[in-house]
């Protein structure tokens, strides 16, 4: 199955740069082009993208407005295209897949793909959202995080994890001395909790990012990160971006 592309910016030389890189992929399938965002909401409405490719500064609405004007069960999976690093936090607080900083290159749209496809198959899975009305009374980030245990449930205060590891369908919460196991995916915690708090380091790993103490560099390109406790954690060189942009230059 195509995923289905929609591409949002005013920029034309920026729009056939993306164009030219998606046409290299075969499972993508661009289905329209917009420069502003009315047309990209009526555009939404027709075409019923899969993906919006979407920047973040455009004249009349910026791509984090037009966000908020889709409905939360028709919007497609978003990945903000900005040539401004700081837009990077409110583009996850948004809950954004990924965001693409200009210029990119094959290699970064090639991750961000990846990243897609792994949040489509598993919308795909999830079953419908809350109603609205529900939803909207919920808070925008968890504080706390409930861990089932032998008929008990237990609350894990978020600002006391210090990192998260994926282990097969669970994930493991380090508090500490700690560890606490929910059956939740990575993906899933990662957009429910506040994007300024934690960061994601690896396909399974995320930091809370005042628990980090120092990052060094390995021998493949890729960084150690250390922790206050003394835990090192891979950062890989897709999630550098992302690291970057919380932390300044590594």
């Amino acid at each position: 199955m195509k995923i289905r592309t929609l591409i949002v910016d005013d920029m034309p030389l920026s729009r056939e740069r993306t164009r030219r890189y998606l046409a290299e992929v075969e499972d993508v399938e661009i289905v329209g082009e917009c420069a502003d965002g009315e047309r990209t909401l009526a555009a939404i409405d027709k075409l019923a993208p899969d993906l919006l490719l979407l920047d973040v500064q455009m004249p009349g609405m910026t791509g984090l407005a037009l966000l908020e004007k889709i409905p939360a069960p028709r919007r497609p999976a978003v990945v903000f295209v900005t040539a401004f690093d700081e837009f990077a936090v409110p583009a996850f607080a948004a809950h954004a897949v990924d965001f693409l900083l200009k210029p990119f290159d094959r290699e970064r749209l090639t991750q961000v793909l990846k990243r897609v496809r792994e949040y489509l198959a598993e919308r795909h899975l999830q079953p419908p959202a809350a109603p609205a009305a529900e939803s909207a009374s919920a808070p925008a980030f968890l504080t706390r995080i409930a861990v089932k245990s032998v008929g008990r449930t237990v609350f894990v205060n978020s600002e006391s994890v210090d990192w998260l590891e994926t282990a097969g369908n669970y994930v493991c919460l380090h508090a500490g001395k700690d560890t606490h196991v929910v059956r939740e995916t990575m993906n899933q915690l990662e957009t429910q909790l506040d994007p300024a708090k934690f960061v994601r380091i690896h396909r399974s790993t995320m930091v809370r990012i005042e628990a980090i103490r120092e990052i060094q560099p390995l021998f493949n390109g890729d960084r150690v990160v250390i922790l206050h406790d003394g835990s090192k954690l891979t950062l890989s060189r897709s999630y550098r971006d992302r690291v970057r942009v919380v932390l300044g230059a590594i």
